[in-house]
């Protein structure tokens, strides 16, 4: 008889320092068939559970994606909707021979701070100790002891920026199948390191992450264990469990998978002193930029670091770049007002504007520039390569282009992180014909700007994505973890 197993995804990344709430009207809802349609040509974790299905023969049942751009915290209202109609579609659902729950470890409710550990307890609560439950994670994950407790299995991107959510999904599928048949069965171990892991250290191709990740993925190429993963965190979640870890799951070997799990974490802090960032700050990144002899240059605006929760509005680059006079850049800014003056003024119109800074006053000033309407668009755009977050399908909104100053704005009505340089392709703008892009992130737009940039600056700006955010600002994570006892 085929196993039936269900498939499902909560998806949020929830910045507590954002000033913006989350509400269930912000969450993009696929349910039903309409998942395996939308899902299955993608590169996300979901694609690779119904990629699971052919690959290990059993039948899908698919039960809710849901899914919300990075900002503040989801109101208690809207978390309560959401795991009322999970739990209600895996009732109906039911018998399953097992479940596949894509969460993104850093999902922060109202009332639950870990709420990725809380829909995980709801969820076996409901289905009783033994059904197979492997649930899938960010790489951006605060990661609870109890989730993994309460899990089959935990399996977490090995990549940042993110490109393997696909092979996790596949690799999520077989161990659910390998499960249930009965051939395996996991147990699994947490280690977590007194760490800050800056995310200006997430990117897996580069120290000191890189050595951690070499040897997880060794580690998992051993006899008895089934996978390991290592998460660095997100330290813009004030929650109890912020900071970085390492999951093992053994097969059946309570005792290997501890040991193997605290060695991966010594690992991590042996490289500790590694972790203390020197990024400059604007305008010196801006003056790196103009001077370098290297272009394009693109330049990660971490501060507004629109894929961790913060507003895409800020200003504190730009403003350097109009006053140091540079020439040939580019820079997305959300700002729905701006794009709507341009679009009542049409192509061609010369307009005096004010951009940026409006969402709160914590991304920089509003700016007034003169400029002319370039380019109006609707705004989507599809992506098909490999990018961070494995997403095909984009929506950025109404999006307006205005030439000013040495420059092109590429103002948006909804806030797109940068993930694909299709959003800036769409709007008639080559990499080639440019010298500077501002991308507002971290690591996470790398993999799109990379390919098109003759080299990458990094930029400590300020906002509610800020890596200098002081410790005295959170109250509920761990005191004394490494980065905050160094006073950096």
């Amino acid at each position: 008889m085929t196993m039936r197993i269900g498939i499902a995804s909560l998806n949020h990344e929830s910045n507590t320092f954002a000033s913006f709430p989350t509400t269930l009207s912000d969450f993009r809802f696929v349910r039903g068939q309409e998942i395996i349609e939308q899902y299955r040509p993608t590169f996300h974790e979901v694609g690779g559970f119904i990629a699971g299905a052919e690959a290990y023969g059993y039948e899908i049942v698919p039960l809710i994606g849901a899914v919300a751009t990075p900002a503040g915290a989801v109101e208690a209202e809207a978390y309560e909707a959401l795991t009322d109609e999970l739990l209600g579609l895996i009732r109906d659902a039911m018998p399953l021979d097992g479940l596949l729950l894509g969460l993104h470890g850093a999902f922060v409710a109202e009332g639950f701070p870990q709420g990725d550990g809380e829909t995980t307890r709801r969820v076996r609560e409901l289905v009783g100790p033994d059904l197979p439950v492997i649930v899938t994670h960010d790489y951006h994950g605060n990661v609870p002891p109890q989730l993994v407790e309460d899990a089959t299995a935990l399996i977490i991107y090995k990549t940042c920026p993110h490109i393997d959510q696909r092979e996790r999904g596949l690799q999520a599928a077989e161990l659910v199948t390998r499960t249930v048949r009965g051939e395996v069965r996991p147990v699994s171990s947490i280690a977590k390191p007194e760490l800050v892991y800056n995310i200006a250290f997430h990117n897996t191709n580069m120290r000191p992450m890189k050595p951690v990740m070499d040897a997880a993925i060794e580690l998992e190429q051993q006899p008895g264990i089934l996978a390991t993963s290592v998460a660095a965190g997100y330290q813009y979640a004030d929650v109890p469990w912020m900071g970085p870890c390492i999951v093992v799951v053994a097969d059946g070997d309570q005792g290997l998978a501890d040991r193997e799990a605290q060695r991966l974490a010594d690992l991590m802090w042996s490289l500790r002193d590694e972790l203390l960032p020197k990024i400059p700050k604007p305008a010196e990144a801006v003056k790196m930029a103009v001077a370098s002899e290297e272009k394009p240059v693109s330049m990660m605006e971490m501060g507004d670091n629109i894929g961790g929760g913060s507003a895409g509005d800020s200003t504190f680059v730009l403003e350097e770049l109009l006053e140091q006079g540079a020439n040939g850049w580019v820079m997305a800014l959300y700002d729905p007002e701006a794009v709507a003056a341009c679009a009542a003024a049409g192509i061609g119109a010369k307009l005096t504007l004010p951009v940026g800074g409006k969402v709160d006053d914590e991304h920089g000033p509003t700016l007034t520039v003169e400029g002319t309407v370039r380019t109006l668009h609707d705004g989507k755009f599809i992506e098909t390569e490999v990018r961070h977050g494995g997403g095909r399908n984009w929506d950025q909104g109404l999006t307006a282009v205005l030439e000013t100053n040495g420059g092109l704005l590429v103002l948006d009505s909804l806030r797109t992180p940068p993930m694909s340089f299709n959003q800036l392709r769409s709007v008639g703008i080559m990499p080639e014909q440019h010298e500077i892009f501002v991308a507002k992130g971290s690591v996470a737009p790398r993999a799109a700007y990379e390919p098109v940039s003759a080299r990458i600056i990094e930029v400590d700006s300020g906002g509610a994505t800020s890596i200098s955010r002081p410790p005295e600002e959170f109250q509920l994570a761990r005191k004394g973890l490494y980065e905050w006892t160094q006073g950096a």
